[in-house]
This record gives C-alpha cells, sequence and structure tokens, in this order.
C-alpha cells in the first residue's frame, strides 16, 4: 500500500473512533437521563398526594359550579354529563357551553335543559385575541354563583365523588386552586403505543412533586380537571388573562404558582378518566401543541428541547442500526464498534424498562404494549423534529375542528 494510501485508512480509523468516541458519549449520557427519570417517576408514584375523601362534606352552604366548555363533543359528552348528575353531593349547579360545535353537540346538551341542576349557554363568536376554549370557560363564569369553580373537559367521565373529595381537600388543605392527574384513556392502538413513553415525560417535569415544591417554579394545571376558588380565580384575572394561549391550562397554571396562589397537584385516578389524545391526528396535533408555542415564544430552547427529545428517543436506536450494519460491512470491526452497541442496547433496554413500569403503575392498559416502546420513541422525536423545521413557513395546529396560524398569529 502506497504511503497516501495507509495515511488514508489511518484517517479513516481515527474518524470513526472519532464519530463511536462520539456517539458512545451520547447514549451514555441519554441512559443516565433515563435512569434519572425513571427513579422521578417512581418518586411522583410513591410520594404524590392523593385527593382526601369527603365523607364527612356535604357542601356546607358553598355552591359549587361545574363548568363544561364543549365544542364538537356528540360522542363524549353526554357519559360526561350523566357521570357529573350521578355524584354524592347535592349543592352544585352544572353549566354547559356550547362553543361554536358543528356537530351534533348543542343538540345533545339541550336534552338536558329539563334539569333543574343545568344552565345551557352558548359560548358564540370569540372577542378578538381569544382563542381555544378560554372564551367558553370565561363565558361559563359569567354566569355561574358559586364560591368555588370547578372546570372540566366535556370528554372526561367522572366517579361519585369527584366534586366532593375534590372541594373537601382544597378546604381542608387551604388552597386556592387545586388539580389532580387523571386516569388517560388510549383509545387506539397508535395512542397506546405512543402516550405511555411521552407520560414519562409529563410525570417527571410536571409530577406533583414538582409542581408542589414551593422552590419549583413550574406550575401547571390539567385542563380536564381543576377545582379553584371563585376569589382566587377572579383575583388571577380569569381565563381573559391567558386567552391567547392554546395550552390555557399549562398557562393558567404557571401564573397562579408565579403569583404565589396556593397551587396543589394530586393524583386523581380514582376521580376521573380522560382523553389526551382519541386518535392519530389529535394526537399528532397534541404534541405539536407541545413545541410550535414555544418555538414562537423560545425559538432557543425550543430547538435545545428538541434536540433533546430527539438524543433521548430516537438517537440509540439509530445507533444500534449503525452499529450492525458497520459490523455487516466489516466482520472484524474495531472494538469501539461493539462498545459502542453494548451502551446502545443498555440504553435501548432502559427504554423498555420505564415504559413497563410507568404502564404498571398507571394501570391503564395491558403491559405488553411496553414493547412498543420504538414506535412512540420514533413518533415523538419526529414529530418534534418536523414540527420545528415546519414552523417558520407552516405553522399550523388544527385543535378541536378549527385552525391555529402561530406563523403569523391567525386563528381560523
Amino acid at each position: 500500500m502506497s504511503l497516501y494510501g495507509t495515511i488514508g485508512v489511518k484517517f479513516l480509523l481515527d474518524i470513526s473512533l472519532f464519530i463511536n468516541f462520539l456517539f458512545s458519549v451520547i447514549v451514555l449520557g441519554a441512559f443516565g437521563i433515563w435512569i434519572y427519570l425513571l427513579v422521578v417517576l417512581k418518586r411522583s408514584f410513591t410520594l404524590s398526594p392523593v385527593i382526601l375523601k369527603g365523607n364527612e362534606y356535604h357542601g356546607d352552604g358553598d355552591l359549587i359550579s361545574v363548568i363544561i366548555p364543549a365544542r364538537n363533543e356528540e360522542k363524549y359528552i353526554q357519559k360526561c354529563v350523566a357521570s357529573l348528575l350521578d355524584q354524592n353531593i347535592d349543592n352544585y349547579e352544572i353549566l354547559l357551553v356550547d362553543d361554536n360545535s358543528t356537530d351534533s353537540t348543542f343538540e345533545i346538551i339541550q336534552r338536558f335543559q329539563e334539569n333543574t341542576r343545568i344552565r345551557i349557554f352558548k359560548a358564540g363568536p370569540k372577542p378578538e385575541g381569544w382563542i381555544g376554549k378560554n372564551w367558553p370557560c370565561y363565558i361559563g363564569y359569567t354566569n355561574s354563583r358559586g364560591n368555588y369553580l370547578m372546570f372540566t373537559d366535556a370528554d372526561t367521565i367522572h366517579s361519585r365523588n369527584s366534586i366532593k373529595d375534590s372541594v373537601h381537600t382544597l378546604r381542608e388543605e387551604k388552597l386556592d386552586v387545586l388539580t389532580a392527574v387523571p386516569k388517560l384513556k388510549y383509545p387506539n392502538l397508535i395512542v397506546k403505543l405512543v402516550l405511555p413513553i411521552l407520560s414519562v415525560f409529563m410525570f417527571s417535569r410536571y409530577s406533583p412533586m414538582r409542581v408542589n415544591d414551593p422552590r419549583v417554579k413550574i406550575g401547571y394545571l390539567f385542563g380536564s380537571f381543576f377545582v379553584i376558588t371563585r376569589e382566587c380565580y377572579e383575583r388571577v384575572g380569569t381565563h381573559e388573562a391567558v386567552k391567547s394561549e392554546i395550552v390555557e391550562d399549562g398557562a393558567l397554571g404557571k401564573k397562579l404558582k408565579e403569583e404565589g396562589y396556593k397551587l396543589k397537584m394530586f393524583r386523581g385516578e380514582n376521580l376521573l378518566e380522560a382523553f389526551w389524545a382519541r386518535d392519530f391526528s389529535t394526537l399528532w396535533n397534541s404534541l405539536k401543541r407541545l413545541i410550535v408555542p414555544l418555538f414562537f415564544t423560545d425559538r432557543t430552547n425550543s430547538v435545545v428541547m428538541t434536540v433533546g427529545i430527539f438524543l433521548l428517543m430516537g438517537f440509540p436506536f439509530l445507533v444500534i442500526l449503525y452499529c450492525l450494519l458497520v459490523i455487516a460491512l466489516n466482520p472484524e470491526p474495531n472494538l469501539s464498534v461493539y462498545l459502542l452497541l453494548s451502551f446502545s442496547i443498555l440504553c435501548v433496554v432502559s427504554i423498555f424498562m420505564i415504559n413497563y413500569y410507568q404502564l404498571k403503575k398507571a394501570n391503564t392498559h395491558n403491559t405488553l404494549y411496553f414493547l412498543g416502546a420504538p414506535v412512540g420513541c420514533v413518533v415523538v422525536s419526529f414529530s418534534f423534529v418536523w414540527s420545528i423545521l415546519t414552523s417558520k413557513n407552516n405553522a399550523k395546529i388544527r385543535w378541536r375542528d378549527r385552525e391555529y396560524n402561530y406563523s403569523n398569529g391567525v386563528s381560523i
């Protein structure tokens, strides 16, 4: 072999060693983060507070207003209302607010108009600057009479003690607002494969352990269920304070925490069931809702988050494929390839392990779905990357049959 050929081979060998070393560092870092997430998830499941039983609470003269904004919920709202009419407490009212539905939602809720506990409203056209369900929530508030306001989604199903136990807990712990992590419903295969692995991040970042810690700035509300005193809701500015936020529950929770109100998050699997996504379309747009608004408010942070998600969820699987390809093309690769393959397999095993643990503890569906972790990782990673790459020219999100275009700030 000529001198130039020898130099070329050495150069390629050095490059491959550098790439393998760099990939090993990234994969080992990802492995360490997954183990950390497992520890955080375990603490969240074991140490998060649960709603108190309100066996001795019977309303005590305080009216509770349950506000349900509804847009195109013909498949779900009847079960939701039925569960809320079957509550183990008497002193409450239900306000159903139709948000300009284009299906039969309004006709369905009209069937309840003779029930004296229920009042029905049409939200009407949104004023300029209002988006999402902020406006129907606000309409519900302006027509409510209760000292306590419970906001819940039209696709939730409540236990008999949902209202009683939550208001009792709010009073006993002298809180301004409480929210509960619902038992999530997984309606089809793709949601069952993707959401468990995503829940690992949601429960780690927005776990009760973090939200309830006064030293942590993170505040969050689950829009599917939160109870707030009327006084606190008015002081924080109602939904008008977050009227331009598509992820209004997160924005309102953040504002409540920053302004020093007593907010507490509980585990609420025994209180209610709720959807996070119903099919692939809503799943995809739900993922876009997490990253696209951030891209237009904090571009650097959104890019860093997207890269981080990819390195954690997608990269280890790709590295395994890379190593297998190198071994297939070169039967005697250097040791660094086998080390990299070992590290990658270790990281992937940790992903399967944490996915299994989340499914077992959440008890939402068969734990065998932990085998779908690669699908979940690919979908979440790709959705974030795709959203960032296309946001500058096409930042459109479809939500509740409306289209929000962040690239020009127009809601259609």
